[in-house]
């Protein structure tokens, strides 16, 4: 959790922010929050906002609950090996970018480019055990760790500060 504040805390920029508002307001919400409406309507459109993104996580633990009760398990890992990867390479391309252009890092292309296409796939098959035994515990704990920092950080840049507080 720690790790997560930090984060969030320290690796914004006002364009990364920007950025990131405008992808997730389009995605998830409804209504938008206007400073010239009453407070009681902000309120209701966060309301409505927030039952938006938890109704869509309800039925994606739905559909992953069925997946489970009729033994789907090769598509429930397969969905679990994209998800994963789809968070590490574009989530974790994102605030690996950010990082590296909020704190001046120099970074040559070549090093970006096989830093990030390798770290992906190393991280999805630590997570879902895709080969069994060598891997130790400590490395999971740590891309697990990775993983909800990363989440955390990309839910914290939605434009409807009550929504955020609503999930």
């Amino acid at each position: 959790m720690i790790l997560s504040a930090l984060a969030v805390q320290f690796i914004n920029t006002p364009q990364s922010r920007r950025m990131a508002q405008q992808q997730l307001t389009s995605t998830y919400t409804v209504f938008d929050i206007d400073d010239d409406s009453s407070t009681g309507e902000n309120l209701a459109r966060s309301l409505v906002n927030t039952l938006v993104i938890v109704s869509v996580i309800c039925a994606m633990t739905f559909l992953i609950v069925l997946l489970y009760k009729f033994r789907c398990m090769k598509l429930l890992l397969g969905y679990m090996i994209l998800s994963s990867t789809v968070l590490f390479f574009f989530l974790g391309r994102f605030i690996f970018t950010v990082t590296i252009q909020k704190y001046r890092v120099p970074f040559d292309i070549f090093s970006y480019f096989f830093s990030h296409y390798n770290s992906a796939p190393v991280e999805t098959i630590a997570i879902c055990h895709l080969y069994g035994k060598g891997i130790s515990t400590f490395i999971i704990h740590a891309y697990l760790v990775a993983t909800s920092a990363i989440l955390v950080w990309q839910i914290l840049h939605f434009d409807d500060v009550g929504a955020v507080w609503f999930v």
